[in-house]
């Protein structure tokens, strides 16, 4: 063999088989150039050729080669035998006169399994042998004249052993001969030969159905060729288990099925432990009957029949093992994808849904992965066509109706996002008729009415997750049949049916008839949707629609339709109109005063949207805000009658001042003359929040929904006192409120009293003391169950309960506890309905200071919510932490500020901000106080911060004045007291926020930074901070006046320095300077970080006398000395003296190095100078440790 094709032979057995694909075609290809150039004398045709005859007809690497690839045959080296394999049968292929004769010698030679082989050795001489055969097959070799049925005799008695012998080479022998059999018909007696072989005892296995599904397919070819008497018989072949000649006849099934299982008996039992992962190539073959384009077979099963029994009974048995159970789930993955849209139903059977649910419910299941697998594959499917999505849908809750929720999957929401709107019609009409068509056998019974009702509730409440679905196209169409559905069902009954009528729900009457509990679950899913529709922003028209008009407000008011009209006003048309029919009637009977009321306000209703119309753009709001509400509380009337009678009346009112306050306005005289009235009544925006909080009190969000909606519209109209209503009801205490009913308890507790004045006084003193300790309380409780234990003990020596006595004596007792545990749980559940009421109305104050930002009654929220804050509670924890971030986040974030405003009145707030910062309970309040000051400050000062270091503006420096000393009185109490409440983060961030203004606290700093002013060492490095922080801020300003106030300041900043440092070394004799005593390594970082900066301010201007100015004389020595005390040894502090020491022009040069390391050097010195003296280092050490003995001696 050539070198350069040599490595060829290697690369066959590459993994990848790209290469190996590669590697094979080079070598043919040049193998196929050397045997076209070899010249032979012989021919082939007429000699029969044999080794050494071979070797004469090829060329010698031809040769070498076929030798080389049979060889590699047995080979378990990676991918040998598939790339040997394959480049041998391409060889075959090119080497046409070669007979099987000569290629199975030297196979058989190469392939020899010896007696003194191992196991493994065995195995791969097996495989090679197979792997040949394989080769000589698919080469066409047993097609060319010169194959006899010796040859093929030879092939299948090894392959029959094999398959025998070893049972994991069953398989792959079998489909040899599937691919022999087609190749041989010409040879009907080797044909013969098989079935003979194969079939002795009838086909009971699938490798065996395999090879008699060919040999059926070329049966009647055979036999045409046999002598009558040699025929091969097909029922003979069969055997005596299959019932009829056709293998899927339907009285095959049940055999077949057990013999696709792999089970010997009807029983169930395996034929042999051995598994495969993969499906068995006849399950192909069986599908083809069913899927083929050819004509199918007569007489065979339906493929719903062999779904079922083969497939669903056996495979997904509840008794079948894991392993049959998936190649059930292969095989559904193998038959869905061909399936047409009225064939899916046919596989989504009982047991199949049982196990693909149980797998998918948890990762624990064995199957899991294998059920996700198949799911994708729904998915797969799912996306080829609508009408297949929708029908997989449907499948899925037919057989389980909560699907997502067994499977803990989201497979049925998914799907459902990916319909278009023509087929979630289509899905509402399925969803429709499961919920009218529920009448069955047994209808009237208790137990089937409580299922009828949780089918009806499920569907119900799939047509409101679909509606909820974000996935899903929204379209008005289908938002209204559901919306329709719903609200018939809910208040009214259908007399009779009508086909014609424009409702779809009176087309067919509802079987059995609705139950209350449905008609209930109805109207919660129909206001439900209500809330959900009073947010939805509208809906974008059809690309293809022709209408370009729409109303102003449909695009600023959300719940609204295409056209401007509210949902709520199209679902109070249709509950109108469905009264006037005579086909329905309404359920819900409303009492004289609420019918007039809802007349009333229906009438009013057609007014405001005439009105609304013509109004001009300033009312249509309000206009529109009005219309929500009289409609939303009609609506309301069929639940809550005696509520919302009573609110549509207050509404009524209110609407009339809005409009006539409105309409007073363009009379000028008649304004002049009742302004004082006006003054006194109560504003109509008042009774709209107080409308507005009484909605917020119930647990709907419908409500909450209208009451935002309706307050964003009027909240530019909100008054003082309308705020503190709102206000009001935070500060409402945990223990009573009026607005859950308690008030009305109270009065009748004081009606007792009057009547039972002495008993009453008697228990409301026992309520007092019982209030001051409850543990007097339970240790009375004690003693008194102590006495009414004896009591019961003598009584019962002279007269004992009988059983019916005890037993009712254990009823009252029992219902004593569950009156305690009830009320308990009314007590809690009244808590958190009060948390959820103060929760709602703070987001309307929070709606009103993002859209009300620039008036100044936002300003007025300041000082009551700080004061809600600053309480402590554990239960009004969530309350508290909403309120303080509603403060950070929003409030003292707003850029829109209010800026015509009373300064009086602002630097009133600003004066109580900063008295509440004084009792902070802890710094995060402190600089919450902090970002609300700086608020406040920029409604006065505004962005004048520049101007108020230089103004002589009067009024700018009053302002100016007023905001210094409340900051400066709030400074000298955070340096004065020891206790104080206030942070330093509260005067840094006024500082980086108005640094100008901020400067007129540079002398109130200076003060402070003398060690004796300052209450400790932390408050006095806190006021250089400030001034470091301070001049930083101006200096990166670059304003021109600031570097003179900076150098008229400085002689105080260096006094105030030179005292800081002297006081270091001094010892403190009274409290007044102790904080000297406190200056440790952090503390006079700081300080020299401001003295820094400060010389590199001086040393700006190069005309300045900087000895001078600094006093280098006496300032540096100070330094060094500060930098030798051991007290204040650090490597970083030194780097800032020595800073310090060249900006002021001092000579003075520090010792570089660290001190320890300078402690070091000196200790060794005097080592070695010990040592230089005579004595060692260890004596040395010896005779102190003998004197410190001697000493404690001595005291001893």
């Amino acid at each position: 063999m050539s070198q350069p094709h040599l490595p060829l032979f290697g690369i066959l057995a590459s993994l990848d088989a790209a290469e190996r694909n590669a590697a094979a075609l080079t070598l043919i290809k040049a193998l196929a150039v050397l045997q076209n150039a070899h010249q032979c004398d012989l021919d082939p045709s007429t000699e029969v050729i044999n080794e050494e005859k071979l070797d004469q007809l090829c060329h010698p690497d031809v040769v070498y080669a076929l030798k080389r690839l049979i060889r590699g045959l047995p080979s378990d080296r990676e991918a040998a035998r598939q790339g040997f394999s394959l480049a041998l049968t391409e060889l075959l292929i090119g080497l046409n006169f070669l007979t099987v004769q000569i290629v199975l010698e030297l196979l058989f030679r190469f392939t020899e399994i010896k007696n003194f082989m191992k196991g493994k050795e065995e195995r791969n001489h097996m495989f090679g042998r197979i792997f040949g055969y394989m080769s000589i097959i698919q080469s066409g070799m047993l097609t060319r004249p010169s194959t006899t049925e010796e040859d093929i005799k030879l092939i299948v008695n090894d392959l029959v052993e094999y398959s025998q012998e070893k049972s994991y080479l069953s398989e792959c022998c079998h489909q040899v001969l599937v691919t022999m059999l087609p190749q041989i018909l010409n040879h009907p007696k080797s044909i013969k030969y098989i079935a003979d072989a194969i079939f002795a005892e009838g086909v009971n296995t699938p490798d065996q159905l395999s090879v008699a599904m060919v040999l059926k397919e070329n049966l009647d070819q055979v036999n045409k060729q046999l002598p009558k008497d040699e025929q091969i018989i097909w029922t003979k072949t069969l055997g005596k288990s299959w019932k009829n000649p056709v293998i899927l006849h339907p009285s095959n099934l049940k055999f077949l099925g057990l013999l696709l299982k792999e089970s010997s008996t009807e029983e169930g039992t395996q034929a042999s432990s051995s598994w495969r992962q993969n499906l068995h190539p006849v399950w192909d073959r069986i599908l083809a009957h069913y899927f083929s384009a050819t004509t199918p077979t007569p007489q065979i099963a339906p493929f719903n029949d062999f779904w079922n029994v083969v497939i669903d009974s056996t495979l997904f048995d509840s008794s079948s093992s894991h392993e049959r159970k998936f190649w059930g789930f292969q095989i559904f993955e193998k038959v869905l994808p061909v399936l047409g849209e009225d064939q899916i139903p046919l596989v989504f059977t009982t047991n199949f849904m049982r196990c693909f649910v149980n797998n998918l419910s948890s990762e624990d299941r064995f199957l899991n992965k294998a059920a996700k697998h198949t799911m994708a594959a729904m998915h797969a499917k799912a996306d080829t066509n609508e009408a297949v999505r929708l029908t997989l849908i449907t499948q899925l809750l037919d057989k389980n109706p909560n699907f997502d929720r067994l499977s803990r999957s989201k497979t049925v929401e998914t799907m459902l996002g990916g319909l278009d709107v023509s087929h979630i019609q289509h899905y509402l009409q399925y969803l429709t008729k499961a919920f009218l068509q529920q009448d069955g056998p047994d209808s009237n019974n208790s137990e089937r009415g409580k299922r009828i009702d949780i089918s009806r509730q499920w569907t119900i409440d799939q047509m409101f997750s679909l509606f909820r679905n974000p996935k899903v196209p929204r379209e008005e169409s289908w938002i209204k049949s559901i919306l329709e559905f719903y609200l018939v069902h809910a208040f009214f009954d259908i007399k009779k049916v009508d086909a014609k009528s424009k409702y779809a729900e009176a087309h067919t009457l509802p079987s059995p008839a609705l139950s209350e509990a449905t008609r209930e679950h109805c109207r919660t899913r129909f206001y439900g949707m209500m809330a959900e529709l009073s947010t939805m922003a509208p809906l974008a028209p059809k690309k293809d629609s022709d209408e370009s008009e729409t109303v102003n407000y449909s695009r600023k008011l959300n719940g609204t339709m295409l056209d401007g009209t509210f949902w709520c006003s199209f679902a109070l048309h249709m509950v109108v109109d469905l009264e006037k029919s005579k086909i329905f009637e309404s359920l819900i009977s409303l009492s004289d005063d609420a019918a007039k009321a809802k007349k009333t306000a229906l009438t009013l209703v057609g007014k405001i949207q005439e009105k609304s119309k013509k109004a001009s753009k300033e009312l249509k709001a309000q206009y529109k805000a009005f219309e929500l509400l009289f409609v939303q509380m009609i609506l309301q009337l069929y639940v809550e009658p005696e509520d919302s009678t009573n609110i549509l009346g207050e509404l009524h009112d209110c609407y009339d001042k809005v409009f006539a306050s409105s309409s007073r306005k363009t009379n000028g005289k008649k304004a002049a003359s009742t302004e004082e009235d006006e003054e006194e009544e109560i504003q109509p925006v008042e009774v709209i929040i107080d409308i507005l909080l009484s909605f917020l009190i119930k647990p709907s969000a419908l409500l909450r929904h209208v009451s935002e909606q309706v307050f964003v519209i009027f909240c530019d109209k909100m008054t003082k006192t309308g705020l503190e209503l709102m206000l009001s009801t935070l500060q409402t205490k945990d223990n009573k409120d009026d607005m859950f009913g308690e008030e009305e308890d109270g009065e009748d507790e004081d009606a007792e009293a009057d009547a039972h004045s002495q008993s009453d006084e008697d228990e409301e003193d026992e309520d007092e003391d019982e209030e001051d300790s409850d543990e007097e309380e339970d240790s009375e409780d004690m003693e008194v169950d102590e006495e009414e234990d004896d009591n019961a003990l003598d009584e019962s020596e002279e007269e004992l309960l009988d059983d019916d006595q005890m037993m009712a004596f254990d009823e009252k007792l029992n219902e004593i506890f569950k009156q305690k545990k009830l009320a308990k749980a009314q007590q809690k559940d009244a808590k958190q309905t009060l948390i959820h009421f103060k929760n709602k109305v703070l987001d309307l104050l929070e709606l009103y200071i993002k859209k009300q930002s620039s008036n100044e009654l936002v300003l007025d929220l300041i000082v009551p919510l700080l004061s809600l804050v600053l309480i402590p509670s554990a239960s009004n924890k969530p309350v508290h932490d909403k309120i303080s971030a509603l403060l950070r986040n929003k409030l003292a974030k707003i850029k829109d500020y209010p800026r015509d405003c009373d300064d009086e009145h602002v630097f009133e707030i600003l004066a109580q901000v900063h008295e509440l910062a004084k009792k902070s309970p802890d710094a995060k309040f402190s600089g919450l106080c902090g970002d609300l000051s700086l608020l406040l400050v920029k409604v006065l000062i505004g962005g004048q911060d520049e101007k108020t270091a230089v103004s002589d503006e009067a009024a700018l420096k009053t302002k100016q004045d007023r905001v210094v000393a409340l900051y400066s009185a709030s400074l000298k109490e955070f340096m004065t007291r020891k206790n104080s409440n206030l942070s330093a983060k509260m005067f840094l961030e006024f500082i980086d926020r108005f640094p100008h203004l901020a400067w007129h606290l540079s002398g109130t700093l200076l003060e402070y930074t003398n060690p004796k002013a300052a209450v400790k060492s932390f408050r006095q490095a806190m006021a250089f901070t400030m001034l470091s922080a301070l001049v930083k801020r101006l200096a990166n300003k670059n304003t021109p006046e600031f570097e003179q106030l900076f150098m008229d300041t400085l002689p105080l900043i260096r006094n105030s320095l030179v005292e800081t440092f002297e006081g270091a070394f001094v010892e403190p004799t009274t409290e007044e300077n102790s904080s000297a005593k406190g200056l440790n390594v952090a503390r006079l970082r700081e300080i020299l970080k401001f003295a820094i900066l400060s010389a590199r301010m001086v040393k700006r201007s190069e005309d300045r006398n900087v000895t001078k100015i600094w006093d280098t004389d006496k300032l540096g020595p100070l330094l060094q000395k500060i930098s030798e005390d051991a007290r204040f040894s650090s490597g970083a502090l030194r780097s800032l003296i020595q800073q310090m020491l060249l900006l002021i022009g001092s000579d003075i040069k520090l010792p570089t190095g660290s001190t320890k390391k300078q402690e070091k050097q000196e200790k060794r010195k005097r080592d070695l100078e010990a040592q230089a003296n005579g004595g060692s280092k260890k004596k040395t050490h010896r005779s102190k440790k003998r004197k410190v003995l001697g000493a404690t001696a001595t005291e001893a």
